[in-house]
């Protein structure tokens, strides 16, 4: 009985602990051992568990905001990938025109084909699909070997080689087995300077020089941007239209850069030259009007007038002349020793040409005396006559947007940045006479520019407006002064010297019976690749201001290495007249006719010999033995505004009765015929949107035609046939963008 009672605890002491080590204030819980009273739950083991799934929630929550947050847009560009296909739009490359808004270089979209033959079928609306595609593809010039193959059911697909308008081949681009992939290419219908001065374009459409590489950010455009839903078109997706580039005018002229290679080669193949370059300049706001280049019987493979400087020897001789006299060290009266012809300076023998024992300041400029010239630059110290230089901008970049210009080279009288400089005894004379100093034609037309205008050395331009896509004028060139080089009055008296060149001095050959031409000429011995003067080898040079009055041409032109004279007043002074008469005979020739009226001379009517009656009758059998063999007069053209500001002279279409022709002797038409309305009368019906005239190319060669109706806007595809003859025929109206047919002899 002793052992039970002490088994059960007593009550005599609530607050002593059970032998169990339980608290009377805490009964045991459910989750406890009933045989080892532990805890059937861990703690531990219970918070790392709620850790884990604390930690995993947290981290889908974070994927969670990365993926709709972070990489929002990166998931939603991939699901609209897997359910929208996005096409760019190539954007057109902004036209550039000349002056007068001629086309020179545009942009065109054209339609390359790709024939199944397995899916040509049936169609209501063409017929027989299969008759379809041999007609329209012998229509535009496919072989008729690539006909049949394209029609032959066992081939694959088969790819036309060629690029068509759109208009051309409409009917193929909508049958079924007919594919179309659209480009762009870039056409070119300038004179071959005009393109050395524009550039070109990669096959992969990437600008390679010129005025396409300066100017690319403009003339690019910007690219748009389609989405097709599976191929399906939707107007709920984005659309984006592409913006077409900048349009670019030039200050250059089509009609005087034509003129201006047509006489260069002219010049080249009379005098047996080797080559040569002309540059044509407005001396009132430094436009560039031409520039032109050959070498080797052949254009120039760039546009050697900025790239190719040279001595340029006695052209050279009024800059120093003329700053002489605007810092009164001189006078246009003063007598000059000149020595009889021979002159000794620092052991080297000066002679002239003409020689004399002595002339005024005047005649050293008219007759070109080496010997005046170099005892004048004995005036000025070195660094005077380099500033003079200088100042006319020789031995400095014009600033023409070009990436090849040259800037020439002009030494220094001093020494400068630890480089070779300092003249010696005879640097001054020679600089003076146009030798020790090379330049560019540019550079002499740009010096020269500034006699002309009275003294201001203008900044040279060749881009004279810039308009946006809408048509909108972005830029507009205005006149740059760069400094004033002398005062107005030194170069009006400078202007008469020049004059007195071509009235009676070294380069009469250049003179014209309407007007006064003013100028210098100079021939210099020419040096080989090693700096040696080559024996016989001479650079003919002539650089002129017409009308001599108030000048709105500066012309340089230059030969190389003419064989039958040498002498610039003679050759190139002969090149420069024949540019002038035909600039002159050319409407569009940049010229303020209302101005030039002013300046021109009166014409003395010839003396005519009365003829005898055999005289009178002979003369009449060779005009009717000769009237069957004179081509047929072209047809008379007007202006037609084609799209933007572009202006394309095509034939007249109207009736014979509406018209009246009559001859008249004005240099403004060099033709010779003058056409006019009569009451009644209409030049053209009106156009149908999108069409207009095929233009007429009736005498003219292959080349030339197909650049005329290229600048018309016209696709041309020239095949073997009568030439001057077009399809369709001259005069009718057309599809802007198809293809003419251009007919030239084998």
């Amino acid at each position: 009985m002793s052992n039970r009672r002490n088994d059960v605890p007593t009550m005599s002491n609530p607050s002593a602990p059970s032998s169990r080590g339980t608290s009377p204030h805490k009964p045991p819980t459910a989750a406890t051992d009933a045989s080892s009273g532990r805890p059937l739950v861990n703690r531990g083991r219970t918070m790392f568990v709620h850790s884990v799934l604390v930690v995993f929630a947290l981290a889908i929550i974070a994927q969670a905001v990365q993926v709709q947050i972070v990489d929002r847009d990166k998931w939603a560009n991939a699901a609209t990938n897997q359910q929208v296909k996005r096409l760019t739009v190539a954007a057109l490359r902004g036209r550039i025109l000349d002056a007068n808004g001629n086309v020179l270089v545009e942009s065109r979209e054209l339609v390359r084909l790709e024939i199944s033959p397995k899916a040509i079928d049936s169609t209501k609306r063409y017929g027989d699909a299969r008759g379809v595609i041999r007609r329209e593809l012998a229509q535009i010039g496919v072989r008729e070997a690539l006909i049949r193959r394209a029609l032959d059911t066992t081939k694959g697909a088969v790819v036309i080689p060629a690029l068509y308008a759109p208009s051309d081949v409409d009917k193929l681009i909508q049958l079924r087995a007919v594919h179309q992939t659209r480009e762009l290419r870039r056409f070119v219908s300038a004179p071959i300077g005009i393109q050395r001065i524009l550039g070109s374009m990669s096959n992969e459409q990437q600008p390679q020089g010129g005025v396409e590489l300066e100017l690319d950010p403009l003339l690019r455009g910007v690219n748009g941007r389609d989405e097709l839903l599976k191929g399906l078109e939707s107007p709920a997706l984005a659309r984006v239209s592409a913006q077409t580039g900048h349009a670019v005018t030039l200050t250059l002229n089509r009609s005087l850069q034509e003129i201006a290679e047509r006489e260069l080669a002219l010049a080249i193949e009379r005098t047996g030259a080797t080559g040569g370059d002309v540059v044509m300049l407005n001396p009132n706001d430094g436009s560039v009007l031409a520039l032109a280049g050959a070498r080797d019987g052949r254009p120039a493979a760039n546009s050697t007038p900025l790239t190719e400087p040279y001595e340029p020897g006695s052209v050279m001789k009024p800059f120093t002349v003329v700053r002489l006299l605007d810092l009164k060290r001189t006078t246009a009266d003063e007598i000059i020793n000149t020595e009889g012809g021979k002159w000794t300076l620092a052991k080297r023998e000066i002679t002239d040409e003409h020689p004399h024992a002595s002339m005024p300041v005047s005649d050293v400029i008219r007759l070109s005396s080496n010997i005046g010239v170099a005892k004048l630059s004995q005036r000025f110290t070195p660094r005077e006559e380099y500033e003079a230089l200088r100042d006319f901008g020789f031995g400095a970049f014009t600033g023409i947007p070009y990436p090849a210009e040259s800037r020439g080279r002009m030494p220094l009288p001093w020494r400068a940045f630890g480089k070779p400089g300092g003249w010696g005894p005879q640097t001054g004379a020679s600089v003076a006479m146009g030798y020790e100093i090379s330049a560019t034609p540019l550079q002499i037309a740009v010096a020269y520019a500034a006699l002309a205008n009275g003294g201001e050395v203008v900044q040279p331009v060749l881009i004279r407006e810039i308009h946006d896509a809408d048509g909108t004028l972005v830029y507009k060139h205005q006149r740059r002064v760069l400094r004033r080089a002398v005062s107005e009055e030194t170069a009006r008296s400078m202007q008469t010297m020049l004059e007195s060149v071509v009235d009676s001095g070294t380069a009469t050959a250049a003179g014209l019976e309407t007007y006064d031409v003013a100028g210098k000429s100079g021939t210099a011995r020419r040096a080989g690749t090693n700096g040696r003067y080559i024996n016989g080898a001479y650079n003919a040079t002539f650089a002129a201001l017409f009308p001599a009055q108030a000048p709105q041409y500066v012309i340089v032109a230059r030969l190389i290495d003419p064989k039958s004279k040498i002498f610039g007043g003679v050759v190139s002074g002969g090149l420069v007249h024949g540019i002038l008469q035909a600039a002159l005979a050319t409407r569009d020739a940049s010229l303020d006719r209302r101005e030039l009226a002013k300046y021109a001379r009166p014409l003395r009517a010839p003396v005519v010999k009365p003829k005898s009656p055999q005289a009178i009758a002979a003369a009449s059998r060779d005009s009717a033995r000769f009237d069957s063999l004179r081509a047929p007069a072209p047809a008379p053209v007007a202006p037609f505004a084609s799209a933007g500001r572009v202006v394309v002279a095509l034939p007249f279409v109207a009736s014979t009765s509406g018209l009246e022709s009559t001859t008249t002797g004005t240099a403004d038409n060099m033709n010779g015929t003058a056409v006019r309305i009569a009451a009644g009368g209409s030049l053209h019906p009106p156009l149908a949107a999108g069409t207009q005239f095929v233009p007429s190319v009736f005498g003219l060669d292959a080349r030339q035609a197909a650049r005329t109706l290229f600048a018309s806007g016209f696709q041309v595809r020239v095949v073997k046939g009568p030439r001057g003859q077009t399809k369709p025929a001259a005069g009718a109206v057309a599809r802007a963008g198809s293809t003419v047919v251009l007919f030239s002899a084998p």
